[in-house]
């Protein structure tokens, strides 16, 4: 009893534990019964996780599962079997677990794709007319644009426009002159009042549908520009008006230009653009001169006779007072000699109007003499070359001061560009490229004298030619 109770008193050795076993993936394992396949368990350290305290058996060993092991197994069969990874590994995605687990080695299987709900017929009939209601928004603003470019072209524009002339007109004895010259245009013309006395203005009346112009609203748009016919007598005191200002105002203020044309009282008139007309100016200083006033005696003139200073302005004087308009309020001056003169400046006026709204369509396209722009006005190039002298031709044409039959005698002499730059390249001197265009002879058919295209075109043809500087101004560069 003394020996056991001395054997009891003494400590007792530390139990050892032995290592966890982390077995190899390559066979099939058992945890609690359920089978895991053969690849899945690589890289990572595994034991049960349902209670048994006991890692993986394997099948066929001389191992056996004890009682308890058995019942906790019988229990994993009716629960989800969960595994620990080890701290030390990395984690990595689990693969699919059974008897359909890809065998070791083999590609990672694909994602699985979610299958697309498929449409019902009433949704794909919906598609369907929302696409062909696309389609047919599309093609008809197509067919509006084009509708409105033909509109607007040269040919077509001038029925758009109306002329609107102030009735003050008719008690001009000359007035049947323009009138016939404005009637000879295919636009309409109609007399209203105006808001400036003998005055014309001009309106453009759009269709709202370009496509069927007869059958829709009309838009009425005004146009900027108003041209005012004034008296040579009346003109005359204008001027003189606006020339006191010069001597009564300090240097550098602006003139009055209400003195020739009182648009302070007029609305939207910062809007507009105005021009002065007068017919028969000259012949009425003529006849002013003619009538002696000045060779009459003082005690033989009346009151009213007296003739004006305005009568006493010099040519000179008239000039600088135009230049004043035109700088300082931006008003254009036409000094005409007959009524014929003024129908055809109311006709060029009102074809620049006709088509401004073309001319800027045209300004908005990068390229708007080629074949592919709306004008058609481009020369066309054919797939076996045919037409490409010409647009070699147009181009040299397109530099100044360069006439057609001069474009034609250099294109005549370098059929193409190539050509040309090949013949600078066996120059010796750069003197001799400057100069290798200015002895080509020149057909001149409306002089019959022949000339050459001299060296100032070789020149800037040379430089155009060979320089790299795309801000170089060829007829600048010396």
């Amino acid at each position: 009893m003394a020996a056991a109770a001395a054997l009891l008193k003494e400590p007792l050795p530390p139990l050892m534990c032995p290592p966890k076993r982390v077995p190899t993936p390559t066979p099939e394992r058992l945890c609690c019964g359920r089978g895991v396949a053969p690849g899945t368990l690589e890289g990572w350290a595994l034991r049960c996780c349902h209670g048994n305290g006991r890692g993986l058996a394997e099948p066929g060993g001389s191992r056996s599962l004890p009682g308890s092991a058995m019942a906790g197994s019988e229990r994993c069969r009716r629960a989800r079997a969960t595994w620990e990874v080890s701290e030390s590994e990395p984690e990595a995605e689990p693969g699919p677990h059974g008897p359909s687990a890809a065998p070791e080695g083999s590609p990672p299987a694909a994602a699985a794709v979610r299958p697309k709900r498929r449409r019902t017929a009433g949704e794909a009939k919906t598609r369907r007319r929302e696409r062909q209601r696309r389609k047919e928004q599309e093609a008809l603003e197509k067919r509006e644009a084009a509708a409105a470019w033909r509109l607007l072209r040269p040919e077509r524009c001038l029925r758009l426009l109306e002329v609107c002339v102030d009735p003050g007109f008719l008690e001009d004895p000359g007035s049947d002159i323009w009138i016939e010259a404005l009637s000879s245009l295919d636009c309409k013309h109609s007399f209203k009042p105006q808001a400036i006395p003998c005055s014309i203005t001009w309106r453009r009346n759009m269709p709202s549908i370009p496509s069927a112009p007869d059958d829709c609203m009309v838009k009425t748009e005004e146009e900027k520009e108003v041209l005012v016919l004034l008296e040579p007598a009346d003109f005359l005191k204008r001027l003189y008006s606006l020339t006191q200002t010069f001597v009564d105002a300090s240097s550098g203020s602006q003139p009055d230009l209400n003195q020739v044309l009182p648009l302070a009282s007029l609305e939207g008139s910062s809007t507009k653009t105005y021009s002065l007309a007068v017919v028969g100016l000259d012949a009425y200083r003529c006849n002013q001169e003619q009538n002696g006033w000045q060779a009459l005696s003082p005690a033989k003139q009346s009151p009213r006779s007296q003739p004006g200073p305005e009568l006493f302005m010099t040519q000179q004087e008239i000039l600088e007072a135009q230049v004043v308009l035109q700088l300082w309020g931006n008003i254009d001056v036409q000094l005409l000699d007959t009524w014929q003169e003024f129908g055809e400046h109311v006709s060029a006026l009102t074809k620049a109007i006709a088509r401004r709204p073309y001319k800027s369509q045209l300004e908005m396209q990068e390229l708007s003499f080629c074949t592919a722009g709306v004008s058609g006005k481009g020369l066309r190039v054919e797939k076996d070359g045919t037409g490409l002298w010409q647009v070699w031709k147009r181009q040299i044409q397109q530099f100044n001061r360069v006439s057609p039959a001069t474009a034609a005698a250099i294109a005549e002499a370098y059929p193409s560009p190539g050509l040309l730059v090949q013949a600078y390249e066996e120059c010796s001197t750069e003197d001799e490229r400057l100069l290798l265009l200015s002895n080509i002879p020149v057909k001149s058919d409306t002089s019959g004298k022949d000339h050459r295209v001299g060296p100032d075109l070789s020149r800037r043809v040379y430089l155009f030619m060979v320089s790299t500087n795309p801000d170089l101004i060829l007829d600048l560069t010396v």
